[in-house]
């Protein structure tokens, strides 16, 4: 059977949950199910955790919560859904997903419509059989009208690398419209969340309607989902929903913090809050002792208050930031100004978009110290270099020069083959400053196969970078199996760096698993992966997701400077009896 990735498994957490509170069971049962998904979303791969006897180490995961996981990633399933699925369809999820039917309103739908999936549902909004029915007005109708329109656009998680330029662009927009201040995206977004399910925006204004007219009239805006006083929501083609929130300037540490979370962040620090008497809400924090409430206008000042100091957005994941935050053990993670450089981009030589020297000349402009153009090796379906093509390559190279005052490292994207060895051989790889070795082919090898193809890549004493490790695609495929722990001990032992690659749609070595590697002492690369100048930004990317994973600026090659990464190189050749870096 397949091993299930988190995410599935995590689908299926939720599934339960759903039934469960379709079925009357406490609020404490059903959400631990709720909190158990979301938790293995951030956690590492669950089936190692399980073969390992280590479920019950994250946060939220109890004895009997464990023993579900564990026969979901043994059978697909388990027997309490199967029991909860024989009562109510699982296409109620599909109800309750809908923004304006909640629980009862679901029940009731259920119960007196047998209305059951969300094609039933639009049926009697088309047949009118919701009309008249209790606690269910004209307006009320309306607004699940538009829920199922927002509903139906949203089961497709939108790739961060298309909703953060959308972010951008309608926080752009309502600067230039309103006097609108303190423009924000919130939530998944401002995590760095590899996918999202929708767009938060938050922003303060002394005149919100205003505000909110000019959101709504925006012209990318297909429909409009909810317009209130202080909020809105508008629908985007192709499925994609934005919601705005005005806020007094006073609050807006509280509803940036809040609206940021994750979930499993903001009830643990409720839960930190409780033990200090205070209970805190996007509305304030309130002493329990005294019902005093301070309202916070940053969120340094929401942290401080709980006794935390600031935790920045993309390590709000609830897996043991805010303990370590307490205890004065969070790392200070590495942002886009530490890089001084970059490893992996592409010029025309193979299937980049613009030249050798645009190449360059960008990388400079972006105040690099040195960058290495990886095109690929000549393996690559026709668009890779031959080795004569690599030594061309390294003449102009040369012919440039310091020209844009970068050092450019001769380099190349060398494809990992099957059996582990590399698409050029040893004498062509001596005469390069890196080598970044990928998987682009043979990605459905067994498991125990590609383990050993990736411990011999790293074994290579050429190789110093493995390009985007896991082979995923964001949206298309979930990575290719391998045996992390060995492969991660494998690059640690022998000095070879993992990437972290700023492509939206790889953002591959994602963070979980990038954290796990840092457990074993390995060293990271944050790359853009760049087929044209405009894709060095993202780099950016790829800093997000090194700090999702808690990773600081020394754990990343390319925050050092250039005799720090040619020394890097050369300790693996020494260690390896290679040649010197010429």
């Amino acid at each position: 059977m397949k091993r299930l990735a988190n995410a599935e498994i995590a689908k299926i957490l939720t599934q339960i949950r759903t039934l469960m509170e379709f079925a009357g069971e406490p609020f404490f049962k059903f959400m631990a199910y709720e909190r158990a998904a979301e938790t293995l979303e951030n956690a590492p791969p669950v089936a190692e955790l399980v073969a390992a006897g280590r479920l019950q180490e994250l946060p939220g995961i109890g004895k009997t919560i464990a023993a579900r996981i564990s026969e979901i990633c043994a059978t697909g399933t388990c027997v309490y859904l199967d029991e909860l699925r024989a009562k109510y369809p699982l296409t109620l999820v599909e109800l309750l997903g809908v923004s304006g039917v909640g629980m009862k309103t679901a029940q009731q739908l259920f119960g007196l419509l047998g209305v059951a999936s969300l094609a039933d549902l639009e049926a009697a909004l088309a047949a009118g059989r919701l009309d008249g029915m209790p606690r269910l007005g004209a307006k009320t109708i309306e607004n699940i009208r538009r829920g199922v329109l927002a509903y139906k656009g949203r089961q497709r998680r939108t790739p961060l690398g298309q909703a953060l330029p959308i972010a951008r662009e309608i926080v752009a927009y309502l600067a230039e419209h309103t006097a609108a201040a303190d423009l924000t995206p919130a939530g998944s977004v401002r995590r760095q969340e590899p996918t999202v399910g929708d767009i938060d925006i938050l922003c303060t204004s002394t005149d919100a309607a205003a505000v909110i007219s000019a959101f709504t009239r925006w012209e990318r805006a297909e429909a409009v989902l909810a317009e209130g006083e202080t909020k809105a929501s508008i629908w985007l083609r192709g499925g994609l929903q934005i919601d705005l929130r005005v806020l007094p300037a006073h609050l807006y540490g509280n509803l940036l913090q809040h609206f940021t979370g994750s979930r499993e962040h903001n009830i643990q620090l409720r839960e930190l809050a409780v033990r200090k008497n205070l209970r805190v809400s996007e509305n304030g924090i309130v002493d329990l002792t005294d019902g005093t409430t301070t309202t916070c206008r940053t969120e340094e000042e929401v942290y401080a208050r709980l006794g935390l100091p600031y935790i920045a957005p993309e390590l709000r994941l609830g897996i043991g930031e805010i303990e370590a935050a307490r205890d004065g053990a969070l790392p200070a993670v590495v942002e886009l100004g530490d890089l001084r450089g970059d490893f992996h981009m592409h010029c025309t030589w193979s299937d980049g978009r613009n030249t050798l020297e645009t190449m360059i000349a960008a990388a400079a402009a972006r105040g690099y110290s040195y960058h290495s153009v990886s095109d690929h090796s000549w393996g690559r379906g026709g668009m890779g270099l031959t080795p004569d093509d690599l030594r061309a390559q390294r003449e102009r190279l040369r012919e440039i020069g310091d020209k844009y005052g970068v050092r450019s490292l001769r380099s190349s994207e060398v494809d990992i083959l099957p059996d582990g060895g590399l698409d050029f051989d040893d004498a062509i790889l001596a005469d390069l400053d890196i080598v970044v070795a990928s998987v682009h082919s043979a990605l459905n090898i067994s498991r125990d196969d590609m383990t050993r193809r990736l411990i011999r890549a790293c074994e290579n004493p050429y190789v110093n970078i493995i390009g985007h490790p896991t082979g995923r695609n964001v949206e298309t495929f979930p990575g290719y199996e391998f045996d992390y722990d060995a492969v991660f001990a494998a690059a640690a032992r022998t000095g070879t760096a993992l990437e972290i690659d700023g492509q939206p749609n790889r953002l591959d070595l994602p963070s979980p698993l990038a954290r796990r590697a840092r457990e074993f002492g390995v060293t990271f690369t944050c790359d853009s992966d760049a087929h044209g100048a405009d894709q060095l930004a993202n780099v950016a990317y790829a800093v997000g997701q090194a700090r999702r994973a808690w990773l600081a600026p020394d754990a990343i090659l390319n925050t050092r400077d250039l005799d720090d990464v040619l020394a890097f190189v050369e300790a693996k050749r020494v260690r390896g009896g290679a040649a010197k870096v010429i």
